[in-house]
């Protein structure tokens, strides 16, 4: 049922299983793509038509499947790199994200703080999964950016590590591992990072590759220390790796002189915010390398003041901010999957179905926005759906795309039965059940 357009980015994956593993891969896939209901594994092989068949070898494809996802990842990393202009950084987005989950066997879950629940002063928590995301940002043709996920690791809480025997890992040493597989599959090419504050620490900063950069959030009482004096002949002692104390950013920040107005380009929307840049040593992130700092005031939706920190000194204020907030494509990608390739909804009880149901509803998604972003480039007028609330939407989203890659697959299977003279109630029986059941 699979397009001839799709079935070509499949095959880039290939090398990654053994023969029977693949066909269950692209079979699986498939389902993914076309279940319009609950993301179970019996659910996906439904949609796919093959719940009649081998039904425990597509469940030990991923409990026991000896194929390692991060090979898969780096693979679905390339492909959406051919996306990406070789000319310049390549803007990347890192979060995490909480998958709900109900169950007692559910392996490697945990309870987490829930960020689409919690508030500052009253935390709420959840028991579920929680996933670390590497994705890279597009610019589809019709100028949207999307954060499509391509690598992907599994958080466990203390308690959650020491009921499967593991050492507990913290979120930014999982992002650590992540970034550093990135930096060495492609050394050639300089990566940008924009990341949330809960990222911009030492571990993710000082351990850095040099072909990585990091943008985002830092803290306003921050101690910010000058470049240490020039050493003479005559200085004792071994080298200083810090010089004076400067100002925090709450500090400048309270200061009425040396900002600059600027017209920045926020969340789709042009806002007028006012800025004071300047270069300073952040001693307990960057411990003696410095640091572009950029104390943001009046931007949308803040009431107090912000500040941004770059590890790359040649940026200029408007770059840092317009590239930060890339950020909350990455949020719009976790409301996408989960609301529409069932992120959440596989309970897996054996620790290694855990690793792989998850990524596959992630890899889902930009396998989906790569094959769109060639389907499209041959067609004048793009097919998306707009009630009368959306008179001004002018692109398709997601759910556009989503739905474009049905049809076609759709039509690929009625198509073939039709020339057959097969096309009777008996063989649209899938379809039928399809649109009942979901």
């Amino acid at each position: 049922m699979l397009p001839e357009s799709f079935l070509g980015c499949l095959s880039a994956f290939e090398d990654c299983f053994t023969a029977p593993s693949y066909r269950r891969f692209v079979t699986m896939m498939h389902g993914w793509m076309l279940c319009i209901g609950k993301h179970t594994v019996t659910g996906v092989m439904r949609a796919a038509g093959v719940a009649e068949q081998d039904v425990s070898g597509y469940h030990r494809f991923f409990s026991r499947g000896v194929w390692d996802p991060q090979e898969v990842g780096l693979l679905v990393l390339g492909l959406a790199l051919r996306l990406v202009s070789d000319d310049g950084p390549v803007a990347m987005t890192l979060d995490d994200t909480l998958a709900r989950h109900t169950g007692k066997h559910i392996a490697s879950a945990g309870m987490h703080r829930d960020p689409l629940l919690s508030t500052a002063s009253k935390p709420f928590f959840h028991f579920g999964h929680k996933w670390v995301v590497l994705a890279v940002v597009v610019t589809m043709p019709w100028g949207k950016r999307l954060s499509l996920p391509v690598l992907a690791r599994l958080y466990r809480s203390e308690k959650a590590a020491r009921t499967v025997g593991h050492t507990h890992v913290k979120l930014t040493e999982l992002a650590m591992t992540m970034l550093a597989e990135l930096g060495k599959r492609y050394q050639s090419r300089r990566f940008v990072v924009y990341a949330d504050n809960a990222y911009v620490n030492r571990t993710i900063v000082q351990n850095r590759l040099n072909n990585i950069e990091v943008v985002g959030r830092g803290r306003m009482d921050a101690a910010l220390y000058a470049l240490p004096p020039q050493r003479t002949k005559s200085t004792m002692g071994r080298p200083r790796i810090r010089g004076a104390k400067l100002h925090s950013p709450q500090q400048r920040a309270d200061s009425r002189r040396g900002w600059t107005r600027l017209s920045v380009d926020i969340y789709g929307r042009t806002a007028e915010v006012q800025v004071k840049v300047f270069d300073a040593i952040w001693y307990k992130v960057s411990h003696g390398r410095q640091l572009r700092v950029v104390i943001v005031r009046g931007w949308p939706g803040h009431t107090k003041d912000d500040v941004l920190v770059s590890t790359d000194l040649t940026l200029r204020a408007e770059a840092i901010i317009e590239g930060y907030c890339q950020r909350w494509s990455l949020e719009e990608t976790f409301g996408w999957v989960k609301g529409r390739l069932g992120f959440e909804d596989p309970h897996n009880r054996v620790e290694h179905a855990v690793h792989r149901t998850a990524p596959m509803a992630l890899w889902c998604y930009s396998l989906v926005v790569i094959w769109y972003a060639q389907w499209a480039k041959r067609r004048k007028t793009l097919p998306m759906r707009a009630g009368r609330w959306q008179r001004d939407k002018t692109a398709p989203s997601f759910a556009d795309m989503l739905a474009t890659l049905r049809r076609q697959c759709w039509s690929v299977w009625v198509s073939d039965r039709a020339d057959a003279g097969r096309l009777d109630q008996k063989s649209l029986s899938p379809l039928l059940e399809m649109v009942g059941y979901g």
